[in-house]
């Protein structure tokens, strides 16, 4: 399955002096000694392209970043965008060389000195990227897409994530109980079609008769298909923590073999057996070879029995007086697809001691012959009438 950027936050610093950049600037004055920063900061300017898209970019003479989503820049959709890293600067390159700034580039590495605990801090020459959404489609079937998402609503990532599946039932996202947690990662399943639908006006604005059939025949194969995207954002204190920030030193297919990634990708694998399959908990977990006994089978489904009953399994309060027949439990249930450390939600389940369900199998998107595809090298019209070659 194709994965593409979504978003890229990225920014390089230079030792020459460059022209100002942005929408307003403003110096920062030190509360306790009073002294006033000797360059200005500044706030994003707004390039602005058609179907109301847009790039921020500025630069304080010195610092040169760019934010924004290069795969939908001057597009009406991006259901499929760019795939790799060195093409989404390349449409940030453009803009830059368009305002007289310095285009990002690769660097290379040296040894800074080091802070108080004694570690030696990289320091790197390049430009280095401080957020990057990286998104893949699937194909549920028609009219799957609610089912699979209350499926997907059951499944607890590592680092103590917690589904949340929103009241109109069209997005799962995960995430922490700790605060801190903003700087880390995000990750959400969602239903396209309707994300296409809730932004056509916007995304339409200014559109030709041509593209607004081609956009409303892009909702009706997304319907047809049963579009739901998986998105992943890894933000700046992820990015770091595991060296994937560095541009020229990073790819796509890094970012994706990441293990929250493959994670939630092998737990919703699970998914399908707990939807295809009709006979009970016990004779599934023999079936599977997950136990090799009767009695391991039966245990587990007991097990199973008081999650469904309201057994809070999953209140981290209690975690020290769970026992390790909790977690043996827990790993037999979750090759099943069910995880019994989530609340259990009689809407959201759907578990094999049930007959008459109906089988999702999730497939990679093939897209139409008539989809426009992102190109990195075509000109973009910016809403002032200008043209970015």
């Amino acid at each position: 399955m194709t994965w593409f950027i979504d978003k890229l936050y990225i920014q390089q610093t230079h030792e020459q002096l460059l022209p100002l950049v942005g929408d307003k600037f403003y110096y920062v004055v030190d509360g306790v000694t009073g002294e006033t920063s000797e360059t200005p900061k500044a706030y994003a300017s707004r390039i602005q392209a058609s179907h109301s898209t847009s790039i921020g970019v500025y630069c304080d003479g010195h610092k040169v970043r760019v934010e924004g989503n290069p795969s939908r820049f001057g597009r009406p959709d991006n259901l499929m965008g760019l795939t790799q890293i060195n093409d989404c600067v390349a449409v940030y390159n453009r803009i830059l060389l368009s305002l007289g700034l310095p285009p990002f580039t690769t660097g290379k590495f040296d040894i800074g000195r080091s802070d108080a605990k004694g570690n030696f801090r990289k320091i790197y020459s390049g430009a280095q990227i401080t957020l990057i959404d990286i998104t893949r489609n699937h194909s549920v079937g028609h009219k799957n897409e609610l089912a699979f998402l209350r499926g997907v609503a059951t499944l607890s990532l590592p680092n103590g994530k917690r589904p949340h599946l929103y009241p109109n039932g069209l997005t799962v996202d995960w995430q922490t109980r700790n605060v801190g947690g903003s700087s880390w990662d995000y990750s959400k399943v969602y239903v396209k079609s309707a994300d296409l639908l809730d932004h056509k006006n916007r995304n339409l604005k200014g559109a030709d008769t041509e593209t607004e059939d081609y956009y409303q025949n892009l909702i009706d194969y997304c319907c047809q298909s049963g579009v739901v995207r998986e998105e992943h954002s890894f933000k700046s204190e992820k990015l770091k923590r595991y060296d994937l920030c560095y541009y020229g030193y990073v790819s796509t297919e890094q970012l994706a073999n990441h293990h929250t990634l493959t994670t939630l990708d092998k737990l919703i694998q699970t998914l399908g057996v707990a939807t295809v399959d009709f006979t009970s908990i016990a004779s599934q977990l023999l079936n599977e070879g997950i136990v090799k006994s009767h009695s391991a089978a039966y245990a587990t489904q007991a097990y199973c029995q008081q999650w469904l009953n309201g057994q809070p399994f999953h209140n981290t309060d209690r975690k020290k007086q769970l026992s390790s027949a909790y977690y043996k439990h827990k790993s037999r249930l979750l090759q099943l697809g069910i995880d019994i450390s989530v609340p259990f939600c009689p809407s959201r389940a759907s578990l094999p001691t049930f007959k008459n369900q109906r089988e999702i199998t999730m497939r990679s998107l093939e897209l139409p012959t008539w989809y426009r595809a992102a190109n990195a090298r075509l000109p973009f019209q910016l809403v002032n009438g200008g043209t970015i070659a």
